[in-house]
């Protein structure tokens, strides 16, 4: 695996705690994207790698809590 990609394997469960009501899920992933790019360094040429990584944290954290909503513009419910 390339430098920095094994600690994406090894990261806890993400905690999905919106900034505001409503954010919707391409937000959020966005968000957490960028987060993930930092933590690895912020390599250059590699976007995919983290888009793809928060997208799947996101999703598995949903469809865990069974708050999984169809549509990608599906918005999070503040508990």
């Amino acid at each position: 695996m390339p430098n920095g990609l094994a600690a994406l394997d090894k990261r806890q469960p993400v905690e999905l705690i919106p900034d505001y009501l409503y954010e919707d899920r391409r937000e959020f992933i966005e968000k957490l994207a960028y987060k993930f790019w930092e933590e690895r360094g912020r390599p250059l040429g590699s976007p995919d790698v983290d888009w793809l990584a928060a997208e799947g944290a996101v999703n598995s954290s949903l469809e865990a809590s069974g708050s999984d909503h169809p549509s990608e513009d599906a918005t999070f419910a503040q508990s």
